[in-house]
């Protein structure tokens, strides 16, 4: 691709995540962005079809450069990969502090959630096998929303303790965490006719 095409792209893209942290999404035009990238109309209708459109390239493009950046620390041990992807979120920090706030955009946390989804999954895979484990979408959701919240109110909090403090703390409960879960093949326990809290009463009077 010319040189000058992936100039006016980059422009484009980083005149609107820098939009996307003074204003929300609605509130953006395009003259906004053209005025900011420094190009004319033109240009980014050459590039993109519309605001919309940008939106989902730049979130499209973040999500996969993410997902392969987690697939290069896949293999290390929790914690150290645990602090690689919050350094990683780090040294992108006007993006992602942007993307997962409030003025951000909201189908980037889905997407994000999603990707993690994806990931949280494959290292269940790795511990217990092929066969799921029963309830897993609900361990999934668990693991999955708690590790997102955390980035949330960290990247909100402008990122309070360092990516080696951050992974210490959550590389170690996420490892817990599945340490535990050849455990949970074993079916829950009930009894047929627990007593209530009546029965307990009456059985007393």
């Amino acid at each position: 691709m010319d040189r000058r095409v992936l100039k006016s792209r980059q422009a484009i893209r980083q005149a609107f995540v820098a939009l996307m942290q003074e204003k929300d999404f609605d509130h953006i035009t395009v003259q906004d962005i053209t005025d900011r990238a420094n190009v004319s109309r033109k240009t980014f209708y050459l590039h993109f079809l519309d605001k919309y459109d940008l939106l989902d390239r730049v979130i499209e493009d973040a999500i996969r450069e993410m997902d392969e950046f987690g697939q290069c620390v896949c293999e290390l041990d929790w914690v150290p990969a645990t602090e690689h992807c919050f350094q990683y979120l780090a040294d992108r920090y006007d993006f992602f502090g942007t993307m997962l706030t409030q003025a951000g955009a909201p189908y980037f946390r889905r997407r994000y959630v999603e990707s993690c989804m994806t990931s949280f999954r494959e290292e269940i895979r790795k511990v217990v096998g092929r066969h799921p484990l029963p309830e897993e979408d609900a361990i999934l959701q668990f693991v999955v929303h708690a590790y997102v919240g955390t980035v949330e109110w960290w990247l909100q909090q402008g990122m309070p303790h360092s990516p080696r403090v951050m992974a210490d703390r959550v590389g170690r409960m996420l490892e817990a965490v599945y340490t535990q879960l050849p455990s949970l093949r074993q079916p829950v326990q009930t009894s047929e006719k627990s007593p209530t809290l009546l029965n307990k009463l009456e059985a007393g009077a």
